[in-house]
Formats: C-alpha cells, sequence, structure tokens
C-alpha cells in the first residue's frame, strides 16, 4: 500500500505539470457588438452552464480509533495487531453546471489491503453515496475550480476470518467467530462530504465558440465525514457485544478523468 501511495503521489505531480504545460493556441474573437454577428462573442463570459462526469480514483486515509483499539484487545486480535490507515478511494461522479452552480452525486468507496493477525485476517472497507452540491470559484473555457459539499449515507464493513486452529475471535463479546470460520459486520452511517476541485479539460477547443466540451482531467482534494447511525448487523440480523465506533473522518486525494460539455453566458 505504501508502494501504491508513491506511485499515486507521482501521478498526481506528473499530472499537474502537465496542466500548467497545458496552453490553447487558439486566438479569441475580439470584442463584438452585442447583436455577436456571425456566430463571433465576447472574449470574456459572465459564467457557465452545462455538465460533465467522471470516475476517480486515489488515496484515501481512514483509522477509526475506537474500532482500532477494540481490534487490538486480547480478546480479538491482540496488540500486535497492525491496522492499515491507507486506503484506495475510488468511484465516480456526475454534476449538473447552472451559471456555476453545480448540482449532482455520486458513490465512492475506501478499500483497504487485508491485515493480518497471528489468530486470522481482517478485511475492512467503507462507502457509499451521496448528493452534492457547489460553486464554482474560477472558469475560463478549459479550467475552472470549485468547492463543494455533499450529504448522503455509507456502511462501514469488517470482515473477520479466523485462520487459528483453536483460539476464538470476539469481535462481538457475544457472537464469536470460531476457528476455520468467517463472518461479515456492517454498520450504517450519514456522510458529509467536502472537495476542493479543479478540472481541465484537456482537448483542444476552440475559445471563440459558444459552446465546448471535451476529455476532462482533474484533481480533488477533501474530505468524507461520517456518524454512525445504526447498530452492527450480520447476515443474519443485528448483532450485539461489538463497541460502537465513533465518527469517522477520511481525508482523501484523487484524480478524476471523464469528460462535459460547457456554454457560455454573457453579460450583453
Amino acid at each position: 500500500m505504501k508502494k501504491l501511495a508513491i506511485s499515486f503521489i507521482f501521478l498526481c505531480f506528473s499530472a499537474s505539470v502537465v496542466f500548467g504545460q497545458t496552453t490553447d493556441t487558439t486566438k479569441v474573437a475580439p470584442p463584438v457588438t452585442t447583436n455577436y454577428p456571425h456566430g463571433q462573442y465576447p472574449a470574456t463570459a459572465k459564467d457557465y452552464s452545462g455538465g460533465y462526469g467522471h470516475f476517480f480514483t486515489g488515496i484515501g486515509w481512514i483509522e477509526p480509533a475506537d474500532l482500532v483499539h477494540h481490534l487490538q484487545s486480547n480478546n480479538v486480535f491482540g496488540s500486535s495487531f497492525n491496522w492499515e490507515n491507507t486506503a484506495v478511494n475510488t468511484g465516480a461522479e456526475g454534476y449538473a453546471e447552472i451559471h456555476r452552480l453545480l448540482v449532482g452525486g455520486g458513490g465512492f468507496g475506501n478499500l483497504t489491503q487485508d491485515m493480518e493477525a497471528d489468530s486470522g485476517v481482517l478485511r475492512f472497507a467503507f462507502g457509499g453515496g451521496y448528493a452534492k452540491v457547489g460553486y464554482v470559484l474560477f472558469q475560463e473555457p478549459r479550467f475552472f475550480t470549485a468547492l463543494m459539499a455533499g450529504f448522503g449515507g455509507g456502511v462501514m464493513y469488517v470482515g473477520i476470518e479466523n485462520t487459528s486452529d483453536e483460539t476464538p475471535i470476539y469481535f462481538s463479546s457475544t457472537q464469536p467467530v470460531y476457528p476455520e470460520e468467517q463472518n461479515d459486520y456492517f454498520r450504517g452511517y450519514l456522510l458529509y462530504d467536502f472537495t476542493l476541485s479543479s478540472k481541465l479539460i484537456a482537448t483542444n477547443i476552440n475559445q471563440a465558440s459558444r459552446k465546448f466540451g471535451g476529455l476532462m482531467f482533474g484533481l480533488d482534494l477533501g474530505a468524507t465525514v461520517g456518524i454512525p447511525v445504526d447498530t452492527w448487523r450480520d447476515d443474519y440480523g443485528a448483532v450485539t457485544g461489538i463497541p460502537s465506533p465513533g465518527t469517522v473522518f477520511s481525508p482523501y486525494l484523487r484524480l478524476t478523468i471523464g469528460g462535459g460539455g460547457f456554454r457560455k453566458h454573457f453579460t450583453n
């Protein structure tokens, strides 16, 4: 996972260099009269409308302290258990832009690698879906930056596999996982998501045109906050005897790849 993190940071750095060096050599048509004859428009737009979508992948950080403390207790995996706090953050989103207002949503997942202990294996994931709104802080035809906030719901997943010969794993103090057995546990969450997002149209466009679009790349820097709203459950119903982890805070950095189209709006 550390190698994955280093590779992703290098990828983001390389992408930022490419974005910074990319220029559009298309000449902008000079301002003309407000009647805009022959399809010509002013060089500067007041705002924009349109839409775009993308999938994303990146690095997420997640370490629910209460859950980790429980997993490191003597009745579960013991103090030698090491939690993996780096996850792959992946998913997809789509948005409509209405005069700089962004409305849309998407879904995501934080997936960690399997974590091994002397008595078993832990599998962990955290994800869900959300609706999102935002405002475009800055936009020119090829590039924009937006601040966004979302609200939705999700699930924390914990899978316990007991690989020992004779030692039960008491993730639940009332329903242990016995040797050669495994069990999956789920807990519902309310999700809040906050993002600073930058997008670039990577393909060539005609900046003199009122409508434009193409392939888009971007970087998202943000965080997801999860608040528990349900008890732990497995495939058969509610499970007692498991400490309830509190609020989860998970920052992320991710690369987005997608496309979209936009339209300029002028002052006159």
